[in-house]
């Protein structure tokens, strides 16, 4: 993996590497996002794709012919869910 190491100008800025700007077709007024991983680093994102980008992303995926709807396999998750807890939990005892 590669590093890089910027220096925080006095206004705030930093350059980001042309290597990175390259490699991300970055130009003047392009977006990044900064967000912190679960695992606590910082990490950078560039958010120049248009949104037209994510279209067919996901055309690959069919639906489960076992459900008519989206809610009733919605509604068959949550209630294997529930059956799944509540199998867990302490059963009352006898008195």
């Amino acid at each position: 993996m590669a590093s890089y190491e910027v220096t925080i100008s006095s206004d705030g800025q930093i350059t980001l590497p042309a290597e990175l700007r390259r490699e991300w077709s970055l130009k003047e007024g392009d977006a990044l996002e900064f967000y912190r991983g679960s695992d606590g680093q910082i990490c950078l994102r560039p958010r120049n794709l248009p949104a037209s980008a994510l279209f067919g992303l996901l055309a690959h995926l069919t639906p489960d012919p076992t459900y008519p709807t989206d809610d009733d396999a919605i509604g068959a998750e949550l209630a294997a869910r529930d059956d799944a807890t509540r199998s867990k939990r302490r059963k009352p005892r006898a008195a």
